[in-house]
């Protein structure tokens, strides 16, 4: 997916909650720019054959080693990150539990206010 297409997304999902904020344009494109580079990683590691986690390494001392594959280890920090800015933005389970769950209150603070009344 493309980061226009990811940061549609986002916004989409944002507005369902009821917590999109204009202000958080650099944040949610950061994120769409983390999940495109996120998703070119994994082609890349298709591309080149088996999606191992370890692979065989050869140094300069023509010694043979395992180690962990670039892609994992790219993969593995791009969804840290995505899920660093998920919480910040307030769209992952973590997030929405400190926000109070918007969607299942389904009232607005000003219901709650003529409802108290």
């Amino acid at each position: 997916m493309t980061k226009k297409k990811y940061r549609e997304m986002i916004i989409r999902q944002m507005q369902e909650l009821g917590i999109y904020q204009e202000q958080y344009s650099l944040l949610i494109d950061t994120l769409a720019d983390i999940c495109e580079k996120r998703d070119a990683n994994m082609r890349q590691w298709r591309k080149e054959g088996k999606m191992q986690m370890v692979v065989s390494f050869t140094n300069k001392a023509n010694q043979t080693n395992n180690m962990k594959s670039p892609y994992f280890l790219n993969d593995l920090q791009y969804n840290e990150q995505i899920l660093k800015y998920c919480r910040e933005l307030g769209i992952s389970p973590l997030g929405i539990k400190k926000l109070g769950n918007p969607i299942k209150s389904g009232q607005d603070d000003f219901e709650e206010f003529m409802a108290s009344m």
